[in-house]
């Protein structure tokens, strides 16, 4: 659901209703489904919500990158705890197969050298 919040919030710069976020979605939804869903993404703080009038409009509480960077990082610290070495090289064995993804590894480690 954010994902669609951050792409249709970004494309026509304004919160959202649910009945819009619903059309996205999944029209056979119930309607009261997408309220109790974007609900409880507002209380565990990744959704904005502000009513006006009788609505609510919901809207992204972080940018895209700054969630993406703070969740991937927990991910990423949970995966080199838990499997540490057998993590890097299955990671370094994924990307392998996509020269793209090597070049832009090669890059990174480049510009990040210390």
């Amino acid at each position: 659901m954010n994902r669609i919040l951050w792409t249709l919030c970004g494309m026509q710069k304004k919160p959202l209703k649910p009945a819009e976020v619903r059309e996205k979605i999944n029209k056979s939804s119930a309607y009261t489904t997408i309220m109790t869903v974007m609900k409880r993404l507002t209380d565990k703080g990744l959704l904005k919500r502000r009513r006006l009038g009788k609505v609510y409009y919901y809207s992204p509480a972080k940018q895209k990158k700054v969630f993406a960077k703070k969740s991937l990082g927990n991910l990423f610290k949970y995966i080199m705890n838990s499997y540490g070495e057998l993590a890097i090289s299955q990671f370094l064995d994924t990307i392998k197969s996509n020269p793209s993804d090597m070049e832009k590894l090669k890059q990174f480690l480049d510009t990040h050298e210390e």
